[in-house]
């Protein structure tokens, strides 16, 4: 539990000072998220977990709760702009998250493949028998 909480503080941490920098909320959660999926990936392979373990508990504080409330209490009240405002707010936070997690696992997965081939000397085949440099 402790290791999840360094996590999420850590997320915290950096989605405050990038988008307090670029005064852009969601380059701050993609930075955030990426830090967090990153993390997460190290922490996995350290303590021999899954990664996914580590990235839920650390991406909650992330999350745009407050965006999917007002953007439903703007529904149910019919203002309709302000609802799409909202709705528009919370999917693109929403969408930088997972692309920041997405980038990622993916330079996660990337790196632990060349670490594959040098290990065995040589290129490695992916499962489609592609070679990977």
């Amino acid at each position: 539990m402790p290791i999840a909480a360094l996590g999420a503080a850590l997320g915290w941490a950096v989605y405050m000072l990038v988008s307090a920098a670029t005064l852009a909320e969601a380059v701050g959660l993609f930075a955030a998220a990426a830090l967090i999926g990153l993390w997460a990936e190290f922490m996995a392979a350290f303590l021999k977990r899954p990664a996914s373990v580590y990235i839920v508990c650390a991406i909650i504080p992330l999350v745009p709760g407050s965006g999917m409330y007002y953007t439903m209490l703007a529904s149910v009240k019919s203002q309709t702009w302000s609802a799409l405002t909202a709705g528009l707010g919370t999917l693109q936070a929403a969408g930088a998250i997972a692309a920041g997690l997405a980038l990622s696992g993916a330079f996660a997965r990337l790196l632990s493949l060349r670490r594959l081939a040098r290990k065995w000397g040589g290129p490695a085949q992916s499962r489609r028998g592609r070679t990977i440099r």
